[in-house]
């Protein structure tokens, strides 16, 4: 019994050292893990998921969005293109010199070169696969006629260019092209959103040098297109040009660029034209009215095989705002462009015909304070361009006594010549604008031939008036030009100047009747120049007060005082002082101007 005792003592106690030999062991589970390890474990593994359950969503966002990584900040396809290069970091100001153009991305191999390079806009031409022949789709793809088949369809492109931080600008090569493709930019921007402004172009009116024969895209079928297909965006509707060498005068006419605004006159969407560079400047008259016509509107200058001048681009740039015009040109006229456009003591090339309120900036926008002077001899020329600070120069052009022919200043002595008082005056640092007062009809197109030649030679940069006494209508008076032989002489010579026409002393006994205004109105009413009317205090002391507001809807008025002028027609010169301050001027001489305050209180 004592052995039995004994042996169950012993096994108890093997029990009790083995259960405390386990205790002393690290528990495990599954055999593998540590409670601890196992405690870890779980918690990356909670972390794993989450950041899983983050990134997918911000994956799906981001690829819903067509942003890729490189938009910083959204735009919509019908915002303004400087704003959206400027406010992602692209351009430091808006103004079209700063904006960068790559043409033609139209394979997939020019597309990546566009994608890897510093260019902020991406135009590229679009046409339907096979056009024009018997395998002709409905896919609308990347090519430029007459290329007719591309590795790159436009649905491709556009994916391809919403992950980059490029522009858009599309070229319509036919009218089959435009219905397809608007629906796929519909459906991205439904689906995908496109976040940056999209440019839309088509060739929609015969241009320079190109026959009507010729085919274009159907101007109503195009913007039909876009207003029911994809509004948002802007529209580029172009002319069909071609530049010829040996026809280097060719430009945009007015008849051109009146089709076009009829055209898109009622159009809501932002619109830029495309112009050729080399024919901007022969076409300014036209081009620069076109851009007046609303805020809206901008110029995009595209180069072509032929190079503009920097002279030319210059020319541009300095008769309008940098937000206005955009410059698709190559180098190394770019760069050249660039670098003479931001040299700030470069002269202005002013275009003549522009407005005397902008090139002079006088005080207060005010047409009182530009001085005028009367040219009568050489000296006297000299010493105004050496004293003076600027104004307007009058210059009466008559024939000379010996040559008939000849342009000369009137009672300049030994007969200063038109030629060199014009010559005199471009080599002046100073603001000087010319009004030429032409005395003899024989002398209206050789004096205008002269401007001609000198703008040619980019040397007549200043305002430039072209005045004569007139015969039309009411004021029919023998031995003047008539008004539209005058009318025809400057469009026919050189129509790049202000119309500054004056009613014939002898039709004036009665002062500015309503019947003399209103046929004066008549004749001028259809130019595109700016026009300022001709008055003498005389017979506008016979006035009725009304007219000036009836000239000044359309014209502006320029007033020639005279030293010893009565003060009863002074009174009203004052009243014109009263109205549309910026769209009267005053050619009056300096010293008796400085008079005036004291002669007629409160002048």
């Amino acid at each position: 019994m004592d052995n039995n005792h004994k042996e169950e003592t012993n096994k108890k106690l093997e029990e009790e050292e083995e259960e405390e030999e386990e205790n002393k062991q690290p528990k495990t589970i599954m055999g593998i893990f540590t409670r601890e390890q196992f405690i870890m474990l779980c918690v990356a593994v909670g972390l794993v998921l989450l950041l899983i359950i983050i990134t997918i969503p911000a994956v799906i966002v981001t690829q819903s969005s067509g942003s890729g990584s490189a938009i910083k900040v959204s735009f919509p396809s019908d915002g303004d293109m400087l704003e959206f290069l400027m406010k992602n970091g692209k351009i430091p100001e808006k103004d079209g010199l700063h904006a960068s153009w790559y043409h033609s991305a139209n394979s997939k191999a020019e597309l990546n070169e566009a994608l890897k390079g510093s260019v902020m806009v991406l135009e590229a031409d679009v046409n339907v696969q096979g056009h024009n022949t018997v395998n002709q789709t409905n896919i609308p793809i990347m090519a430029h006629p007459p290329a007719v088949y591309s590795d790159n369809t436009l649905d491709e492109w556009i994916d391809a260019v919403l992950k980059s931080d490029k522009g858009i600008k599309l070229d319509f090569k036919s009218i089959e092209a435009v219905e397809p493709s608007l629906d796929i930019l519909r459906v991205k921007n439904q689906t995908a959103r496109i976040n940056r402004p999209v440019w839309l172009n088509a060739d929609i009116i015969h241009g320079p040098n190109v026959p009507g024969l010729i085919p274009v895209i159907d101007g109503a079928r195009f913007l039909q297109l876009i207003q029911q297909k994809f509004p948002e965006a802007t529209i580029s509707p172009g002319w069909k040009v071609l530049y010829l060498s040996w026809f280097p005068n060719v430009t945009y006419t007015e008849a051109m660029v009146m089709e076009m605004y009829n055209v898109i006159q009622h159009v809501p969407q932002k619109i830029t034209f495309p112009i050729m560079a080399v024919m901007a400047k022969k076409g300014w008259p036209h081009i620069s009215w076109l851009l007046s016509q609303s805020s809206r509107f901008s110029l995009t200058l595209w180069q072509g095989t032929q190079n503009p001048t920097v002279n030319d681009l210059l020319f541009i740039r300095d008769n309008s705002s940098p937000q206005r015009i955009y410059y698709d040109i190559y180098e190394p006229v770019l760069s050249q462009f660039k670098e003479a456009a931001r040299q700030r003591t470069r002269p202005r090339r002013f275009y003549p015909g522009g407005d005397l309120i902008d090139y002079f900036k006088p005080k207060d926008n005010d047409g009182w304070n530009i001085q005028w002077q009367t040219v009568t001899s050489r000296e006297f020329l000299l010493s105004v361009l050496r004293d003076s600070s600027g104004g307007m120069l009058v210059i009466p052009v008559v024939s000379s006594a010996g040559a008939p022919k000849t342009s000369v200043v009137e009672s300049s002595g030994s007969e200063l010549s038109l030629q060199e008082c014009l010559d005199l005056i471009y080599t002046s640092p100073k603001p000087w604008g010319l009004y030429l007062r032409v005395k003899s009809q024989s002398q209206l197109a050789p004096a205008l031939k002269l401007l001609s030649e000198a703008y040619d030679q980019d040397l007549l940069c200043h305002p430039t008036w072209v005045s004569m006494e007139v015969s039309h209508g009411a004021f029919q008076t023998p031995g003047y030009i008539s008004g539209k032989d005058f009318l025809s002489t400057v469009e026919a010579t050189f129509p790049f100047v202000t119309l500054a026409p004056a009613w014939p002393q002898e039709a004036l006994s009665e002062g500015y009747t309503w019947a003399l205004v209103e046929d004066m109105l008549q004749l001028f009413r259809g130019v595109y120049q700016d026009v300022s009317l001709q008055l003498s205090t005389v017979p506008l002391g016979r006035s009725d007060a009304g007219l000036q507001q009836e000239i000044q809807k359309r014209f502006s008025l320029t007033v020639e005082i005279s030293p010893g002028t009565d003060l009863t027609y002074l009174q009203h010169v004052k009243a014109l002082r009263q109205g549309n301050r910026h769209r009267t001027f005053f050619n009056i001489p300096q010293a008796y101007k400085s008079e005036l305050p004291s002669k007629v209180n409160n002048f």
